[in-house]
């Protein structure tokens, strides 16, 4: 057999084996994540990207309006420095690298703040939870003796007649 024929057979094979594949094969469909499946301060971290990374453009643009009204100011309120952010840049080297880290450093910031109330709100739901789930808490009647009030229901040895001779009283 010619070699071109032999090439010509594995082209078509593997034509043939790469389109009926997907007949073939199993689900390969991902599955959902799970909520235990990635530690909480990896969902934090993540979270915190996103927020940093997404205020960026909106803090860059306040920044360099900000900083443009500063230099229209500085120079005396000249006409050839008024902030306008569909203008040309007017700003050097310096400048810029300026106006970059100041927003990298207030989107941070937003990061940070947007973590730090995440753990507050996780915090005290995790307090609230813990009080609702808590068996330590005890209700006792008015007329128990105050020292009694204090102790757990397994050690109180109340006459319970007397309360079932009131409750009856009541019904009748």
């Amino acid at each position: 057999m010619k070699r071109s024929h032999k090439l010509c057979i594995l082209l078509i094979f593997s034509l043939f084996t790469g389109f009926f594949q997907p007949i073939f094969s199993e689900d390969t469909t991902p599955l959902p994540y799970e909520k235990s499946e990635f530690p909480q301060f990896l969902k934090d971290l993540r979270r915190f990207e996103i927020i940093s990374l997404g205020a960026m453009p909106f803090v860059t643009l306040d920044t360099t309006l900000a900083f443009s009204g500063y230099k229209y100011v500085q120079s005396g309120y000249d006409p050839a420095y008024s902030p306008n952010p569909f203008a040309a840049s007017s700003f050097n080297t310096d400048e810029q690298k300026t106006i970059i880290l100041t927003s990298l450093a207030i989107s941070i910031g937003i990061g940070l703040t947007d973590y730090i109330i995440q753990l507050i709100k996780r915090s005290k739901a995790k307090r609230i939870e813990k009080l609702m789930t808590n068996d330590d808490i005890y209700i006792y009647p008015l007329d128990l003796h105050p020292e009694d009030r204090y102790t757990s229901p397994d050690e109180i040895t109340a006459d319970t007649s007397e309360i079932t001779s009131e409750i009856q009283e009541v019904e009748e």
